[in-house]
């Protein structure tokens, strides 16, 4: 059974969106998600990413894979993993750790301030987890990561 999940990204000029799909197809070998077009794993990207390569990397060894397609599911999977949360009618829009009401930024503050993620912890403790930290890092490292790849593939 294949089941299709589009996507909308905006592509190289400003009000002209254009979809990327992802085809979600149980017959692959992996059995799982596949890049539209072609018979390659979206974990396989992942997997790329997790072994320290990098996303041009990736695409030198899948030139069947665009740009385009590497980046909404990087997208994508940052907002299924992430720990932040960003509504307009709470908090008046500013990132928090999700299930508080604890501004994202106060974590990059601290650091910035030369404090440690543990001072952080010990100091809001009873919010954010150490795990919910960890994942808040991680998620901007990948967003920066990707922000720059796509604007060297420019």
């Amino acid at each position: 059974m294949t089941q299709t999940v589009e996507y909308k990204v905006a592509v190289t000029k400003p009000g002209e969106p254009r979809s990327s799909t992802i085809h979600l197809d149980e017959d692959t070998a992996r059995g799982g998600p596949v890049f539209r077009g072609t018979d390659v794993p979206v974990q396989y990207l992942f997997e790329y990413l997790d072994r320290v390569h990098n996303l041009h990397a990736f695409l030198d060894d899948f030139p069947e894979v665009s740009m385009e397609q590497a980046l909404t599911a990087v997208r994508k999977r940052l907002s299924a993993n992430s720990v932040i949360h960003s509504d307009r009618n709470y908090v008046s829009g500013t990132p928090v750790f999700k299930g508080t009401r604890l501004p994202v930024r106060l974590l990059f503050d601290y650091l910035a301030q030369g404090h440690t993620v543990e001072s952080f912890l010990d100091s809001f403790h009873t919010s954010v987890t150490k795990e919910q930290a960890a994942a808040a890092l991680e998620t901007a490292r990948e967003a920066l990561e990707s922000i720059a790849y796509e604007t060297t593939a420019r």
